[in-house]
C-alpha cells in the first residue's frame, strides 16, 4: 500500500526579509508623507533650464496682489524655514555681498555654464546695487551645477570658491560671466587652464594658493553639497532666487526682480 504523498511544509522568511520589507514600506510612506505636507511647486521658469522647487508650497498671490510673472510666495511656514535654513549670515561670507541684517536676503543658486544665469548677472544683477548699497539687500551665492557633466561648470565653481578665499569671488563671478557671455552665449566649457585665466584677470593674486584650493577636496565637498541641498528641495535648474519668502525661477526681466524687492521690504516692516 503506497503512502499518501508528504506535505510540503512552506519554508519560513528569513527574518532579514522581513525587516528588509519593513523598512521599504517605512520609507515610501515617509516620502508619501513629505510629498503631501510640503506640497507641489508651481514654476514657471524662463527658457530651458526648468526649475520644478517640488518641496515648496507656492502662490502667485499676496493676499490681493498679483505678483510678477514668474514670482511665487512661500506661503506655508515649513517652506519658510527650509528657505530660513539656507541664509549664512556670516559679516565675513567673501561669497555674499550687502549687510547681513538687510530686510531682504536674496539667496541665489547659479551655475557658471548656465546661458540664463550670464543673462542675469548681465542684465538685473548691476540694477540690484542700489538697494545693496543702501542696506536693503543682501545677497548670497550657493552653487547649483548642473552643467557639471557636459561643461565641466563644477570646475568653475571650485575656482570661484578658491577665489573667494583671497577676497575676489564677486570679481571672478563677472569675469567669468563676461567670458562665458563671449563664448558659446553662456554655455562654456570649463578647464583648468580656463579658470586660471579668470582668476588672475579678477585679480586673484596668489595663483599657486589658488592652484591648491582649487583642487583640494574641501572645495569640491562645498561645491557637491550645495548642489545636493538645491536638488533635495527641488530646484534642478538655474538661475533660481529665495528672496525673503517669494521665490523666482529662471532670468526674469529686473524689473520683476525690483518689485519683489520691494514687496519683501514692504512685509518685513
Amino acid at each position: 500500500m503506497s503512502q499518501p504523498p508528504a506535505i510540503e511544509q512552506p519554508k519560513k522568511k528569513p527574518a532579514a526579509i522581513i525587516v528588509l520589507s519593513l523598512l521599504a514600506i517605512s520609507f515610501l510612506v515617509l516620502v508619501f508623507f513629505i510629498a503631501y505636507y510640503l506640497g507641489s511647486g508651481n514654476s514657471s521658469a524662463s527658457g530651458s533650464n526648468n526649475t520644478d522647487a517640488s518641496s515648496l508650497n507656492t502662490q502667485d498671490t499676496q493676499g490681493d496682489q498679483q505678483l510678477p510673472q514668474g514670482v511665487n510666495l512661500i506661503s506655508d511656514e515649513e517652506g519658510k524655514k527650509l528657505i530660513k535654513s539656507f541664509y549664512r549670515s556670516n559679516k565675513d561670507d567673501a561669497r555674499a555681498i550687502g549687510n547681513p541684517k538687510a530686510p531682504v536676503t536674496m539667496i541665489q543658486f547659479s551655475d557658471f555654464s548656465c546661458p540664463m544665469c550670464y543673462q542675469y548677472e548681465s542684465a538685473v544683477f548691476p540694477q540690484l546695487k542700489p538697494y545693496i548699497d543702501n542696506g536693503t539687500l543682501r545677497i548670497e551665492f550657493n552653487n547649483l551645477a548642473i552643467f557639471a557633466q557636459n561643461y565641466h561648470s563644477d570646475l568653475a565653481s571650485a575656482a570661484s570658491i578658491a577665489a573667494a578665499k583671497q577676497g575676489k569671488f564677486w570679481e571672478f563671478l563677472i569675469a567669468a560671466t563676461n567670458l562665458a557671455g563671449q563664448e558659446g552665449n553662456g554655455h562654456i566649457t570649463w578647464d583648468q587652464e580656463l579658470v586660471t585665466k579668470v582668476a588672475k584677470s579678477s585679480g586673484v593674486s596668489d595663483l599657486e594658493r589658488f592652484t591648491q584650493d582649487l583642487n583640494s577636496p574641501e572645495t569640491a565637498k562645498i561645491v557637491e553639497e550645495e548642489s545636493a541641498r538645491a536638488h533635495a528641495v527641488g530646484l534642478n535648474g538655474t538661475p533660481a532666487f529665495f528672496i525673503n519668502n517669494y521665490y523666482i525661477t529662471g532670468a526674469l526681466p529686473a524689473e520683476s526682480f525690483l518689485q519683489t524687492i520691494e514687496i519683501a521690504l514692504k512685509d518685513a516692516k
